[in-house]
């Protein structure tokens, strides 16, 4: 098993009130629709754990293809979400949040944060390939969601 370890940053600048920034990512279905790659994610239960499972990506015995649960908090008060990975096993640990900063006379600031781990099933001499491999696919998966995101709201 090789373990690849991501953390990853953006802000973006959108030209909406920040309460339809807050209502799009807070709807963890709708948001978790503009992530690249997604294959499925439903509710697991009514305390906002979600399950997602995330198409196969890869070449050869290097893949990335993750089922995983995450548990979603929903702060109206301070416009924020935030997510960690829910207990049990996991292909992936998602850690992460969406903050929303601004006012009605501004942009809005969106500012995306998230830490992934995957557990990757390769033999322990790959894991430089994996790494370099996983490292550069999550980046890129999170890169599209954050501007598949602010296109969305660029066009409401």
């Amino acid at each position: 098993m090789v373990d690849v370890e991501v953390d990853y940053s953006e802000e973006v600048q959108v030209q909406v009130p920040p309460q339809a920034a807050f209502a799009l990512l807070a709807d963890v279905y709708r948001s978790g629709l503009h992530f690249p790659g997604v294959a499925d994610l439903a509710p697991v239960d009514g305390d906002g754990r979600w399950r997602w499972s995330m198409a196969e990506r890869g070449f050869g015995p290097v893949k990335l293809k993750a089922v995983y649960d995450a548990v979603y908090t929903v702060s109206p008060d301070v416009q924020r979400v935030d997510w960690k990975p829910a207990p049990g096993p996991n292909d992936m640990e998602s850690f992460g949040s969406w903050e929303i900063r601004g006012d009605e006379q501004g942009p809005t600031i969106l500012v995306f944060r998230a830490r992934t781990i995957a557990h990757i099933p390769a033999p322990r001499m790959m894991a430089k390939m994996v790494d370099a491999f996983v490292r550069e696919e999550l980046i890129g998966l999170k890169r599209k969601y954050v501007a598949a995101i602010a296109s969305t709201l660029q066009t409401a």
